[in-house]
Formats: structure tokens, sequence, C-alpha cells
């Protein structure tokens, strides 16, 4: 099955006082339909602007693409002009992490929800919601009741701020589905919620996904959230795709170190988490080949002097790595 969205080689920099941080160096990602797909790694490792290159909300005049290019439904979405303007916000849609930021203050949320269908929504028979208030209402109604936003009518007429942020979120998701996407961006959208919120947020999402036929693109450093909703898990460290794979070979087998470690240091019963020693390095001074490499303990000179392809193992398992993990119980030392 060919990819949805296609990310290949994807370089990218900002321009700072500094010098050019590269904050994505050869990124590799696709996303097939109706797929989730898990884009995990610290703060800092690129996620939310990989996320931004894909939507086109990067600043202007600040950004510079290196190489490489993103793909989604065969537009072109960094040279693609007004085919690929076409598709943002319709094609493609964004779940926020923090919804609050992204509601107007000062309107209704039924008229929020009214202007996106104007601009972005299509009506069942292909024309403009444009002067349909009826059936804009209708469709709005229809989908707050399938987010599980109780009296979704009440929901229209109130403001954001009288809303909790799980219902604020699940607003959100009416709205990143009412425009018939083939795409959604998810952006780490369970970060400001209450454990037990989260967890009704993510089922949530993966029930409606699976039901439309949606893919996600779930941006998370949470590996638990992960588990939960993922089909495929792509971790990413300090702008590098370091692994690629199926959920539960993610879990029960990870291959690079710098995955290994993440899970290890993951609390569990009967043995204390352990830390990743270090921090990820600065994108004006990145170190060379492989940018886990400072922190690694398998590191050796080929890590520092040339950075690893993305290789497949098995059973679409690719790995970034000169000295993969063979097994879970395997010692991280060369």
């Amino acid at each position: 099955m060919s990819a949805l969205l296609d990310i290949s080689r994807l370089s990218l920099s900002f321009r700072t006082e500094k010098g050019p941080a590269r904050v994505l160096d050869m990124i590799d990602l696709a996303v097939k339909p109706g797929e989730i797909v898990g884009l995990v790694g610290e703060s800092g490792c690129g996620k939310t602007t990989l996320a931004r290159a894909i939507l086109g909300t990067l600043p202007d005049g600040l950004t510079e693409i290196g190489s490489g290019h993103i793909r989604l439904d065969g537009v072109d979405m960094l040279r693609g002009g007004r085919a690929a303007e076409n598709i943002r916000g319709r094609v493609v849609t964004f779940v926020p992490q923090d919804p609050f930021a992204s509601f107007n203050p000062l309107f209704r949320v039924g008229t929020q929800i009214a202007d996106l269908m104007r601009y972005k929504a299509p009506r069942p028979d292909g024309r403009s919601w444009r002067g349909h208030a009826r059936a804009d209402e209708e469709a709005a109604i229809a989908m707050l009741d399938a987010v599980q936003l109780p009296q979704p009518s009440a929901i229209l007429a109130k403001y954001p701020h009288e809303l909790s942020g799980g219902q604020r979120q699940r607003v959100m998701i009416a709205m990143a589905l009412l425009p018939q996407p083939q795409l959604i961006i998810a952006d780490e959208p369970t970060t400001a919620l209450d454990v037990t919120v989260q967890a009704q947020i993510l089922g949530l999402l993966r029930r409606l996904a699976v039901e439309r036929g949606v893919s996600v693109l779930f941006t998370t450093h949470d590996l638990g959230a992960a588990w939960e909703i993922c089909d495929r898990v792509v971790v990413m460290y300090a702008g590098q795709t370091a692994e690629v794979a199926p959920r539960e070979a993610f879990f029960a087998q990870p291959r690079h170190p710098y995955t290994r470690m993440l899970l290890d240091s993951l609390p569990e019963p009967g043995r204390d988490p352990v830390g990743i020693p270090g921090g990820v390095p600065s994108p004006l001074t990145p170190p060379g080949g492989c940018r886990f490499n400072p922190r690694c303990p398998r590191a050796t000179d080929i890590c520092r002097e040339m950075r690893p392809a993305l290789t497949e193992h098995e059973g679409g398992h690719l790995v970034a790595c000169h000295h993969p993990v063979t097994a879970r119980a395997e010692a991280l030392h060369v």
C-alpha cells in the first residue's frame, strides 16, 4: 500500500543570530492510509517542527529547507504552491497540545465551528456551507455527539473558558474531523489533561480514526500513550530518525540503544528506572556521525565519524545504528 504521507531525506534549519540550527537532519517518515503512527522522543528532538513543516506553519524568513520532500496525497507540501494550500485544513487537519490557546476567547464555540465549516468543511453534496446555517448546526451537533460530549447544543452556546480541558480537547477533535480529512496531526494532545481524561481522549481518538479510516500522526514523549493508540512507532533523536517499528516489536525488542534506554527509563514493578546520562545536543553544534554517540554506551569511532543508514532488519523494523541491540535482555555495552 502506497503512503498517504511520504517524508524523505528532509533537512530543515532555522536561521539564528549564532548561525543555522539544523533541527531536522535527513528525516524519513511514512504514514499509510488508515494508519496511526506515533512520533516519539525527548523534548527538543524535532517532533513539533516536523508537524509544523507538514502543516506549512513554520516561520517565514527564518526557515531554510536544505533537502528532501514532504508529499501528502501526492502533493509536494514544501513547493506545491496553491495545491498545497488547498489541502491544508482539508486533507490534513490538526489537534493541538493546548486547546485553550487555539480557541478565540471572545467567540462562542458554535461561532468558531461555523467559521471552520464555511471555509474548510465540505457539505455532503460537495458545495460550500456558506449560507446554510441550519445544516452547519446539525453537522456540528452530530460531530460533537460523536466525540461523546453531552448536550452538544449547549456546548455550541458556550465560550471556551466555560468548558473543561477534556471538553475543549473533544471539541478540537470534532473540529479536526469535520473537514473529513485523510490525515490528522495530533501534537501531544493529552499533555495538559489529567491521567483519567488522557485515557478517555486517546481511546476516543483511536476509535474515531479507525471508524472513519483516517490516518493519524501522533507526536508524544509519553511511551504509554504510544502503546495505547499507535500501530507503528517512529523514534526521533536530535532531529534524526533513530528507529521505526511496529508497536509490538518496538516495546518487545527495541534495537536502537536510545530506544532501549528510553524504555529502561520507565518505572516498572521490581525495577528502578534508569536515566539516560547527558543531554540532547544543540542543533547549532551537533556531533558528527550518529547524534546519539556522546550519550551511547555502545559508541565506537565509526559512530562518531559516519552516520548510520536506516536499515531494515525484519518485519518492517528499521534501525539507524552501527551497533544495534539484538535482544531485549542484552546488556548495553560493546
